[in-house]
């Protein structure tokens, strides 16, 4: 084996997202020696287009409120919701798998005080969305329905969290002397004679590198969420892209199998509906519409019919696209069309996807019509452009008059503030999500009549992922495991390259960011003491 290296140092981290640099100022303030590579010309990854919500149960701020969040009643919760087929409350493991439940208690035990790490070795300062309901407040199971939602305190909550969150620990790792080199990206690993990692090599503008490693490596270089043959290959599904980092093409997937890494969760994706005009046109800045704002705005498929409530959570809501019709052997809902009026222009703004533009931006993806038969004719058109991502699929040729009826159905229900087929507005986190836009008036604020007139518009949505959440198995520490379910003594993968212990769920807004930064903490933790 060529042992012959151009660098050492204690710990090398692939990644420059919240996994990767919260990682790496974890480490270096325990006394290690860091270098931080990434594969891209710049630094943040899926992070930096975040708001950095953090999901953090039983964290400081909800118990300085006076708030409880019962450790078992916590597990409960995640555990219903990650396998629901499984979910046994009266389980030892409450019938998971006995690593996705351990990576959930360590989840628990761990994640409030990975948080006030950040906070004391890298300046983050919190902000709490105190009363911001979980996704599924409304079940039994969740004993702490409101208060584990975290966000940097200096986005005030808004789309911009991600951005202040790279910065602030960009700014961190400077201070304790980390180099992040972009345009950089591990290629191999390199393994001693126990399968050890000692090292790695890493391409680095234009040149190949040999980093030897006294402690390990991290790997926090995102899922495979930008490789098409891999999305086609591992995934139940098929999804048109999405709003992870360019660069998550799931390099780590061949790395680490080479060196004996046991996979796993493989088909798991986070997901989210998506503007199709906006991937097509910027997929670089595109993101998920994790926020369907409007009360006289409702979303049908191709036969114009609506299929879910407009308002559901964006991981929940892409299910729907994938409903089989066997009697026509199709999928109906895929893609869907948001359609609303002149009034709920008023719902339009920037950030977190929203498929109404602010008024007086460029609304390239809107279709416009004075009636809603024209309107249809718009669809169709557009529809014809969009086919790399829908297929060559058409609108039903009954849509209008199936459309008639389902407006006319909705303006009834509406008038009544009742959703009698979807439960519009009917949970905690719907009003909720509904309400950073605003909300209407009468008895249901999220639901009004479409106007009897036009100008009436619309856009087409397909199914996207917010990332794969697939890769090798990893143990409580985060480090990567064989398939007998040893470590690879010097290997972790945090964030989404390494295969989720919460299995199909999303528990909250920020499920994915508070995962993470608890995982590169533990990840740190542990390759500064080994």
């Amino acid at each position: 084996m060529n042992q012959e290296w151009d660098e050492t140092v204690d710990v090398l981290v692939a990644g420059s997202g919240i996994g990767g640099l919260g990682s790496a100022v974890i480490a270096a303030a325990a006394g290690a020696d860091v270098t931080v590579v990434e594969k891209a010309s710049v630094i943040g990854g899926t992070t930096a287009k975040s708001a950095a919500y953090m999901w953090i149960p039983n964290n400081k701020y909800l118990r300085a409120t006076g708030r409880t969040d019962p450790r078992d009643d916590a597990l409960r919760y995640m555990a219903k919701l990650s396998r629901p087929r499984l979910y046994n409350p009266d389980h030892p493991t409450l019938g998971l798998p006995e690593w996705e439940y351990d990576g959930l208690t360590a989840f628990y035990d761990n994640a409030s005080v990975a948080a006030e790490a950040y906070e004391n070795v890298a300046g983050l300062k919190f902000g709490h969305a105190a009363d911001f309901p979980d996704y599924y407040a409304h079940l039994p199971e969740d004993a702490a329905p409101t208060g584990r939602v975290l966000f940097p305190e200096e986005s005030e909550g808004g789309p911009t969290g991600g951005s202040i969150l790279i910065e602030t620990l960009a700014r961190a790792c400077e201070r304790a002397n980390v180099p992040v080199r972009t345009d950089s990206r591990v290629v191999e690993l390199v393994q001693d004679a126990t399968g050890a990692i000692i090292g790695a090599v890493v391409e680095s503008a234009g040149r190949t590198i040999r980093i030897r490693t006294r402690r390990g490596v991290i790997c926090a270089t995102g899922g495979f969420t930008q490789d098409p043959e891999l999305r086609l290959r591992f995934l139940d599904h098929s999804y048109v892209g999405g709003c992870a980092a360019r660069t998550n093409t799931g390099d780590l997937l061949a790395i680490a199998r080479e060196v004996g890494a046991d996979l796993a969760n493989l088909n798991v994706g986070m997901r989210a509906p998506m503007v199709l005009e906006r991937l097509q046109k910027d997929p670089v800045a595109v993101r998920g519409s994790f926020m369907i704002p409007g009360d006289s705005m409702i979303i049908v498929n191709r036969f114009g019919k609506r299929v879910i409530s407009e308002k559901v959570p964006y991981h929940d809501f892409a299910r729907a696209f994938f409903d089989w019709d066997s009697q026509q052997g199709t999928y109906p809902n895929n893609p869907l069309i948001a359609i609303w009026d002149d009034p709920a222009r008023r719902f339009g703004g920037e950030g977190f996807g929203n498929p109404i533009p602010p008024q007086g931006d460029d609304d390239y993806w809107v279709i416009k019509a004075d009636s809603l038969a024209d309107l249809e004719k718009g669809i169709a058109e557009r529809l014809e452009t969009l086919r790399e991502y829908t297929g060559p699929i058409e609108l039903d040729t009954d849509f209008g008059a199936t459309l008639t009826g389902t407006v006319n159905r909705w303006a009834e229900m509406s008038a009544e503030g009742i959703d009698h087929d979807f439960g519009r507005g009917s949970t905690p986190i719907e009003q909720a999500l509904s309400a950073y836009f605003g909300v209407g008036a009468g008895p249901n604020p999220m639901m009004a009549p479409l106007a009897d007139q036009g100008p009436y518009y619309a856009t087409i949505l397909g199914p996207a992922l917010i990332d794969t959440a697939g890769g090798p198995r990893v143990d409580k520490n985060c480090q990567v495991v064989r398939p007998d379910s040893t470590p690879i003594t010097g290997l972790y993968a945090v964030g989404n390259c390494a295969a989720t212990p919460s299995g199909e769920a999303y528990w909250a807004g920020g499920h994915t960011i508070g995962f993470i930064q608890c995982s590169a903490y533990l990840a740190a933790r542990h390759i500064t003491k080994a």
